[in-house]
């Protein structure tokens, strides 16, 4: 998958690894009025979680394999209710200055349910983080 990003790579970079910059953009499937984002960084990484009328209903947590300003790698692990998987993340950044291509790839997702559901989760996350640092 992969968005035009009209920022510079310094910019996507932060905005890929600052937790409040996370919290703006991450848009978790099934998202409404009574849920939200709340990310926090940990030793090597951050944690994603999720909230749905006052509980955690998803938590990520990621940890970094390697995180360079143009590639990143994350080791990520989701739990859900009656799910937990560990999978990869990589994002790539090509360009510069006033425009970029931030390019995501999310290996070794085992059903087609899990896939669907982190299709949706990005395609929705890299539309709102595009939206998001074209309006800034």
């Amino acid at each position: 998958m992969s968005v035009e990003v009209d920022a510079d790579a310094r910019r996507i970079f932060h905005a890929l690894t600052v937790p409040e910059y996370l919290e703006a953009w991450i848009d978790f499937p099934g998202c409404g009025k009574n849920s939200n984002v709340v990310a926090a960084a940990t030793d090597n990484g951050y944690r994603l979680n999720h909230y749905s009328k006052g509980s955690v209903d998803v938590s990520i947590k990621c940890s970094y394999l390697f995180c360079h300003q143009r590639k990143l790698r994350l080791y990520w692990r989701e739990t859900r209710v009656s799910i937990s998987t560990n999978t990869l993340v990589d994002f790539r950044l090509r360009g510069n200055f006033g425009r970029s291509i931030l390019e995501l790839r999310h290996f070794a997702i085992d059903s087609t349910e899990e896939y669907l559901w982190h299709e949706r989760l990005w395609r929705r996350s890299l539309e709102k983080l595009a939206s998001l640092l074209r309006s800034a």
